[in-house]
């Protein structure tokens, strides 16, 4: 977040590139010249011909002499086109090019010299010659770091300075390492309330014979800064203690960076503002303070939005098209104060309800105390023996704790009462996919089952459990990410009827490749294990339908039904490139790859699925669209799955 800082690094590189230069100019000026006279020398005997205009097709290129830069690379520095002809200055600037390469990568001492052969035999066009030119690259010594004199540091020693700077004697010496060794200093000195350091490097020597440069840090440190003011404006709903309580930085504090970019951070993804304006730092009333303030433009943080998937027919089953939704309301900054409700109802082959609220900031700490009750139906596709769908039922309600430590890391508990019902069924012989394709999987030449199906009971039962999260969340900007990642890990330990394990991992990565462009990688994994010894002898494993991990949908497997497959493990993985095309806008492409375990076998894995298809996401201050059309590895065009989310905010 550069334009949080105080751009107070001076980098004079004037006197090292005045000895670059008398160097350049030593080694090379020679070289130059004879380019320039062997190029002259090449030109036809045209008597009245402007020179200036004479131009060179170069029809082969080589390098003899490199180790450091390959002849590709050379090449690519050079610019070489075959087609195009080329002024004598254009070949020149090419040849220094190339050497300003060698200086930056620390061959200061680096020369070359070309051999310009005329090709004979060919037609002169529009005052073209054509040649050949051969590079002699004497690469020379690549330059160390020699004596480093240290002035005008007292907040650090120069142990620690050197330490920061990166730059050891012996130790291989380029502009670039200068640059960011100095950066590292000056942010050294940032997080200990000195922002207006200044670093100059000067009094460079250059060593030719032993290859090493001598030089001079002159470090001005100035005044150690303090924090003055610290404030919010723009705010019309949220009360200002709401927000000033989420802001790290405290008046009369020493000035840190890091908390200067925590705290800008922090404002951006809590979800309460359209804008942040990042220019959060200005002077305050003395050279030694500096304030905090934050502009910012609310944003509606009331949302009703629902979900339509649509899946078409299935002309081999003869199935008729699907419909799943998803409707929920939430708000997350109730009447200014923080916090939080939300509903959630979703229908499908699960059908989910649940409600919740959170209160944030419980006795004037970072801890938010959160309450949230759910219902839950599982409804497969299979029937039991008399015809009727069977369906499993939970009822829970939960009490969590979260918080926030360190700069970048979330706990949270939470405790959890469950009232499960198992119905009673038919026991199932064991799957090699999930019930919910059993049917598609019977063939004409199977034997029949040898053991005749037995019906069992309906069971209901009670699940206590305690389930503790730690987050690690290091993205720019929560809604629409262009880099940093997300880390999670939860672990469920459950007693009573229902004795579970079940475990939870979820890495998040963002790569930004090109301007305005942006890698997303997601994987995720969950299991869970245990024993019912009412559930041994169905096709459970011991483990009831509601506690499965489900696969399929808009959020998990694109391309295939919502909540299709499950199993007591799950995997999956989400890969988009994104193209974003506002703050808070992006359409992507994507590919999503998942599978579940055997119902009937924990341990192993059912194949492999793949979806992927194209999407966006398009937000305003009046709300959010989101749409993705997925496809089934296999399927047609014609055969994908569409999800349409459509959020008005309130």
């Amino acid at each position: 977040m550069s334009n949080l800082r105080l751009p107070r690094i001076i980098l004079f590189f004037s006197c090292l590139l005045i000895c670059l230069t008398s160097i350049s100019q030593t080694l090379s000026g020679t070289e130059t010249a004879e380019q320039a006279t062997a190029l002259e020398t090449t030109s036809p005997d045209n008597e009245g011909a402007d020179k200036t205009e004479q131009r060179y097709r170069i029809h082969q290129l080589r390098f003899n002499g490199n180790e450091h830069l390959n002849q590709k690379k050379l090449i690519n520095l050079f610019g070489w086109e075959k087609e195009k002809a080329y002024s004598r200055s254009e070949i020149i600037d090419r040849f220094e090019r190339i050497v300003a390469a060698y200086q930056e990568a620390g061959f200061v001492f680096a020369e070359t010299s070309s051999e310009v052969t005329p090709i004979s035999g060919i037609g002169q066009l529009n005052n073209e010659v054509h040649v050949s030119i051969t590079v002699e690259i004497v690469e020379g010594k690549q330059i160390r770091t020699g004596t480093l004199t240290l002035t005008g540091n007292q907040r650090f020693s120069e142990t620690e300075i050197r330490d920061e700077l990166g730059l050891k004697q012996g130790r291989l010496f380029t502009q670039v390492a200068l640059e960011r060794g100095i950066d590292r200093l000056q942010t050294l000195y940032s997080e200990h309330g000195y922002p207006k350091v200044e670093i100059v490097p000067q009094d460079f020597q250059l060593s030719p014979a032993a290859g090493t440069v001598d030089f001079k840090l002159n470090i001005r440190e100035g005044a150690q800064v303090k924090i003055g003011e610290v404030k919010v404006s723009g705010l019309e709903k949220t009360k200002t203690k709401v927000v000033l309580r989420e802001i790290r930085v405290k008046p009369d504090q020493n000035f840190d960076q890091r908390d200067i970019d925590t705290s800008y951070h922090r404002l951006r993804n809590l979800g309460y503002f359209y804008q942040v304006n990042p220019n959060v730092l200005e002077a305050g009333n003395t050279e030694d303070r500096i304030n905090f303030h934050a502009r910012v433009t609310e944003a509606k943080t009331g949302q009703l939005s629902g979900v339509i998937g649509y899946a078409p027919p299935d002309s081999e089953t003869d199935a008729a098209p699907q419909l799943t939704g998803v409707f929920e309301a939430r708000e997350t900054n109730l009447l200014g104060t923080g916090r939080q409700f939300n509903f959630y109802w979703k229908s499908g082959l699960l059908k989910i309800l649940r409600l919740g609220y959170a209160e944030p900031w419980i006795f004037g700490k970072p801890l938010t105390i959160g309450i949230e009750y759910g219902q839950l139906k599982q409804q497969p596709t299979n029937t039991d023996s008399l015809g009727t769908e069977t369906v499993s039922e939970e009822h829970s309600s939960n009490l969590s704790a979260t918080t926030n430590f360190g700069r970048v890391f979330e706990g949270t508990m939470t405790l959890g009462y469950k009232q499960i019902k198992v119905p009673n069924s038919t026991t199932l012989p064991p799957t090699t996919v999930p019930p919910l394709n059993i049917q598609s999987q019977t063939s004409l030449f199977s034997e029949p089952s040898p053991t005749p199906p037995t019906e069992t009971d309906a069971y209901s039962g009670t699940k206590y459990s305690v389930t503790l999260r730690l987050t690690r969340d290091t993205r720019d900007y929560f809604l629409n990410p262009t880099r940093g990642r997300r880390d999670s890990i939860a672990f469920e330990v459950s007693r009573s009827d229902f004795r579970l394990r079940k475990a939870w991992l979820s890495l998040q990565q963002y790569f930004p490749t090109w301007r305005k462009q942006t890698i997303a990688v997601e994987l995720h994994g969950a299991a869970a294990w245990g024993f019912t010894a009412q559930l041994a002898s169905r096709s459970y494993a011991g483990i009831p339908p509601t506690e499965l991990f489900y696969l399929g949908g808009a959020t998990t497997l694109r391309g295939y039904d919502e909540d299709w497959f499950s199993g007591p493990r799950r995997v999956y993985a989400n890969l988009e490139y994104r193209f974003l095309v506002g703050p808070d806008s992006q359409i992507f492409v994507f590919t999503d790859l998942g599978s579940v375990t055997l119902i009937e076998k924990p341990s192993v894995f059912d194949k492999l699925r793949v979806g992927y298809g194209f999407g966006a996401r398009l937000e305003s201050r009046g709300g959010i669209l989101r749409i993705n059309y997925g496809l089934a590895a296999g399927d047609s065009l014609l055969r994908g799955k569409i999800h349409v989310n459509l959020a008005l905010s309130l």
